[in-house]
């Protein structure tokens, strides 16, 4: 029943997380900031649709070859955040090193994740399910990168929402809390594989696309929300 759960949600989240990114870029095309969250939402969605694979697959070399897909998206997501956010808050042109950086990490660890077993080591039962991923040698090496850019991008939003005012601090406080939840609850899968516990945060990750996609055309929302 668990499982089932799981599995609902997290298609739930990669089929939102693709869409909602599909729904900006149509809104607005010509916005760089619009076009980061896109790529993030099609790195999410490859991350989740290979989540959702995973889940319903019961053979061992499909559950490995899933794992190592969706580690290539988990790769570029808080870089693509992190440039997202620094890109809305008009700070992405101060910190081009810091994102520079951001990317080769993410390059390197989209390969390890799928050549060798540096990331993804195997597969075998954990937490209630039939088949789940066994983290390679790097693995907290990648936990450790992808914290350290999920952090730093809540820190960018916490000290944004301090210094802006009106509409804008708005749009800033709906996607630090997407941050919130998504990452807080993405994150949770990492520890079936790291310290033995069940993944529940994807009951409520699926709002984070929800949220961002809000603050960044709450201006709009409310436009036509009022007339």
């Amino acid at each position: 029943m668990l499982n089932n759960l799981t599995i609902f949600f997290v298609g739930l989240f990669a089929v939102l997380s693709v869409g909602v990114g599909i729904f900006s870029f149509w809104r607005n095309p010509k916005s760089l900031t619009v076009l980061l969250w896109f790529l993030m939402s099609l790195a999410v969605g490859l991350w989740s649709f290979g989540l959702l694979l995973l889940l319903l697959s019961g053979k061992e070399d499909e559950v490995i070859l899933y794992s190592k897909i969706l580690h290539i998206g988990a790769s570029f997501i808080p870089i693509f955040f992190c440039h997202f956010v620094l890109n809305f808050l008009l700070q992405d042109q101060n910190k081009k090193t810091f994102l520079v950086i951001g990317y080769l990490f993410a390059i390197i660890f989209s390969l390890f994740s799928i050549l060798g077993n540096f990331i993804v080591s195997g597969a075998s039962p954990k937490v209630g399910f039939n088949l789940w991923l066994d983290a390679g040698s790097l693995y907290w090496l990648f936990i450790l990168y992808f914290s350290f850019f999920t952090l730093s991008s809540v820190y960018f939003l916490i000290n944004g929402y301090k210094h802006n005012g009106g509409v804008r601090r708005r749009k800033i406080f709906y996607i630090l809390i997407a941050a919130i939840i998504g990452f807080g609850g993405g994150m949770t899968n990492l520890l079936p594989q790291t310290i033995g516990v069940y993944p529940f945060g994807n009951f409520f990750a699926w709002l984070y696309p929800l949220l961002i996609t809000y603050g960044i055309f709450i201006d709009e929302i409310k436009i036509k929300i009022r007339f």
